[in-house]
């Protein structure tokens, strides 16, 4: 493949690919901490993030509302896709902001390994 991917093209440059991470990141918190009540993703992963001028995020379909203000967690089924999810929300159906973030950090991982 030498220094090619897989569809052919140059692999995109370090700038673009941080560029598309803090996007992604910016998202995230603006449906984490901008809004009246926070919005979990549930379902971060590379595929949802769309390539325009700016990164944005799609398909809000597990998107779940966060927690009421005395309350640490949301109980739910756990949905979304395993290699994202983080091993808590996973193991105890406990969804967070936090859930989110580890997903973010599973994103991140992939944007620098390529």
């Amino acid at each position: 493949m030498g220094m090619f991917n897989v569809a052919g093209s140059l692999p995109l440059p370090w700038s673009t690919r941080m560029k598309i991470a803090c996007g992604a990141a910016e998202g995230l918190a603006f449906l984490h901490e901008e809004v009246e009540r926070p919005i979990i993703y549930r379902d971060f992963k590379t595929s949802f993030v769309l390539l325009d001028a700016n990164a944005k995020l799609s398909d809000f379909g597990l998107a779940k509302d966060g927690p009421e203000e005395a309350k640490t967690h949301v109980s739910t089924r756990v949905m979304g896709t395993y290699g994202y999810a983080a091993p808590e929300y996973v193991m105890t159906g406990h969804l967070t902001s936090k859930s989110d973030v580890y997903s973010s950090g599973e994103v991140l991982l992939e944007k620098l390994t390529g």
